[in-house]
């Protein structure tokens, strides 16, 4: 239901008034309440006042707010026991550096909030280097439903610390620490896991384990050998870093080592020696870790890839948002949706690559939704709060199911620009804020 908030001219310290109608829909009214906004929190007296419209608060010219409470949005109100929740109070930190934002970078994000209508309340996006200030407050740019169509809808303003924070950058250690010490498991996607973690949290589970590539960390040309000697092909892939370009294929060829990787091409070294130089000069850099390597269905002179789209939404339960497919460079080493390829809807590349029927192929989503959402229930419980995550899977020959890697800070622009979806990008960009309200503690 949508509430409005008034400045009333009473000069009652403390005091928000609240309609006649209220009395009607509960059978106590607290005379003291606390009120909310985002993680503000204040002691007020409670009036009931018969000049207040409907679903409308007064708050008192004598209370002051430490930040900026658009007047004209609609907000929700929770009232549990004393507590009055205003809101929803959410943050979309979306850029790095306050610098960083810019009109037309603003506008990028208006169709995130083209459900605004359902979820209501303070929206507004942020910079990271915003989020701690002392005060309590954040500076950053609110959503304004009202605004016309020749006007931006980002308002400039000194905002409440939120009562969410939805993550979409990377931060430094210090705001995240920040951050996490003031809001906890409300801010979403929230810790940043490497592909190292991925593989402790996920691989002792043995549903999880059957269905990913067995994992160690590179520590010498050793570790290299033993690898090889198992699966005869193995990827080599940073820890760390997102740089598709230090990710490199290993294979034993008679005598020697041949490394390929997206840039350079083919590197062979016929002696143990001579790899054990080429793996020291890439450990000494940065950490990686030895994968056993998958193949891929090939279809034709491509290799076929999936990316899986998991979001909770409202009930705060995962669902799958979208499968996307993309028909690759056969000897490309990895799946990279940013590149050329042919992209398919999931459906599409089950019927034409696997010659499946529509029984099939609805068994076979299923599978790959099955298994994500069992990934993202244990990411859940070993490394934070998650609500927007990419699934990389591979089929192989033989139809089993692959979980090759997952993206926190997944591209929202997929859905457009591969398979020209908008229904599926909209989906995308507006159902983590339907999470984002229902985790605030406000119900659609």
């Amino acid at each position: 239901m949508k509430w409005y908030m008034k400045w009333m001219p009473e000069k009652k310290d403390n005091m928000i008034f609240l309609p006649e109608s209220i009395i009607e829909e509960r059978e106590v009214i607290p005379r003291r309440m606390i009120l909310q906004v985002g993680i503000w929190k204040q002691e007020v007296e409670v009036e009931i006042h018969s000049g207040i419209p409907e679903n409308t608060i007064g708050l008192s010219s004598t209370i002051k707010l430490p930040f900026q409470l658009p007047e004209h949005l609609p907000y929700e109100i929770e009232m549990k026991g004393r507590k009055l929740h205003l809101g929803p109070v959410i943050a979309f930190m979306t850029f790095k550096e306050e610098r960083d934002i810019t009109p037309e970078s603003l506008n990028a994000y208006k169709d995130y909030l083209s459900s605004y209508s359902d979820i209501r309340g303070l929206i507004y996006i942020c910079a990271a280097n915003k989020t701690y200030s002392s005060a309590q407050t954040i500076e950053g740019y609110y959503y304004d439903p009202a605004a016309k169509e020749d006007e931006t809808p980002w308002k400039y303003g000194f905002f409440p610390y939120p009562d969410v924070i939805y993550r979409k950058i990377d931060v430094k250690k210090p705001v995240y620490n920040r951050i996490i010490s003031k809001i906890g498991e409300n801010m979403f996607n929230s810790y940043l896991f490497n592909k190292w973690e991925l593989w402790q949290w996920l691989s002792p589970y043995p549903y999880l384990r059957e269905h990913l590539p067995y994992t160690q960390q590179l520590k010498n040309v050793q570790s290299l050998d033993h690898m090889l000697s198992l699966y005869g092909a193995v990827y080599l892939k940073p820890i760390e870093t997102r740089n598709e370009k230090r990710l490199f294929k290993v294979d034993q060829t008679c005598g020697g080592y041949c490394f390929v990787d997206e840039s350079a091409g083919e590197r062979c070294f016929p002696s143990q020696e001579e790899a054990a130089e080429f793996l020291n000069g890439l450990i000494t850099h940065e950490d990686y870790l030895i994968q056993q390597a998958v193949s891929a269905k090939r279809y034709g002179d491509h290799r076929l890839d999936f990316r899986v789209i998991l979001q909770k939404n409202s009930s705060k339960h995962w669902n799958c948002s979208g499968i996307i497919a993309r028909l690759g460079d056969i000897t490309g080493i990895t799946a990279n949706f940013d590149r050329s390829g042919i992209f398919l809807t999931g459906k599409e590349a089950l019927r034409k690559v696997f010659q499946m029927n529509e029984r099939e192929v609805f068994l076979k989503e299923q599978e790959m939704m099955d298994l994500c959402i069992s990934a993202c229930k244990t990411l859940d419980k070993c490394g934070g709060n998650y609500a927007d995550l990419a699934i990389d899977m591979i089929i192989d020959e033989s139809l089993k199911v692959w979980l090759m890697d997952i993206h926190q800070l997944h591209d929202h622009k997929l859905p457009l620009y591969s398979i020209q979806d908008r229904q599926m990008y909209l989906k995308v960009v507006t159902t983590p804020f339907e999470y984002a309200k229902s985790l605030a503690g406000f119900s659609s």
